[in-house]
């Protein structure tokens, strides 16, 4: 069964709320087409916006995308999103399970609330990645979170659980009351690292942040290894390659339960 295209035609600056994608469960193309959809202040029939091709609407793919697209994966459950350009705000937010795989660049709020699934971004994400959605208190709850390139500021808030691994730098105040979790970054981190965390496992290549935390012996890898071994196997290329990280374990100023490897 071949995917399910949407080849974006749209040639104004409107926003497109695209929450309507994660609900499509049917296979019968022309009653997707013939779907009425909110752009601006008129109601469009998705035909008019997107050439669409294919039938199994639980493997999605979305071509010509830009950031006028909003809220691609919103609520997601057990489909595959692949994505090529960039996407707009809120990408994947509130996803539960499912897997969305961008080509491109993520504007500000990605993967805000993730309960679930898997979401792979070949590009930059822009600030405020895992945010508290409104009206909750935890940014991401559980899920693996892939960002090729950078992250920006305001990043990763009051993380419950998951894994998330970033190639790049991250911005400033991020990581805010870590809960608990793992998170991998192999660029530089901006101020305000991890203020009033409580509990987690960060693997960095930048030494710097060492200094706010207590030096541990590495007498115990095992959970390390197993880390790398699986993190490297789920992103199919070698991110972490240390076999000897300098391990740290605690604050020193707060004494929190954070535990951190310098790759």
């Amino acid at each position: 069964m071949k995917p399910l295209v949407f080849k974006n035609k749209i040639k104004n600056r409107l926003i497109l709320d695209m929450s309507w994608l994660s609900s499509i469960d049917t296979f019968n193309v022309p009653e997707i087409k013939n779907m009425n959809i909110q752009m601006g202040n008129r109601s469009y029939k998705v035909s008019e916006l997107f050439q669409v091709t294919g039938e199994d609407c639980n493997n999605v793919k979305i071509l010509k995308s830009n950031p006028y697209l909003v809220n691609i994966g919103n609520n997601l459950k057990n489909k595959i999103i692949y994505i090529e350009g960039d996407a707009g705000i809120g990408l994947a937010k509130n996803m539960n399970s499912g897997t969305v795989i961008l080509k491109g660049n993520a504007s500000e709020a990605a993967c805000s609330g993730m309960k679930g699934g898997s979401v792979y971004i070949y590009g930059n994400a822009g600030n405020r990645l895992c945010c508290l959605p409104t009206g909750k208190n935890e940014g991401i709850l559980d899920g693996f979170i892939y960002v090729q390139k950078n992250v920006g500021s305001d990043s990763i808030t009051r993380m419950r659980r998951g894994n998330i691994v970033i190639g790049g730098n991250i911005g400033s105040n991020s990581c805010y009351e870590l809960i608990s979790g793992s998170i991998t970054i192999l660029g530089k981190i901006g101020k305000s690292f991890c203020v009033n965390a409580k509990r987690g496992t960060i693997f960095v290549k930048d030494s710097s942040i060492a200094k706010n935390y207590i030096k541990a012996s590495n007498t115990d890898l095992t959970f390390y290894n197993f880390y790398r071994i699986n993190i490297n196997k789920l992103i199919n290329k070698r991110i972490i390659n240390s076999k000897k990280p300098l391990r740290y374990f605690g604050t020193k100023k707060e004494r929190k339960l954070v535990e951190l490897f310098v790759i």
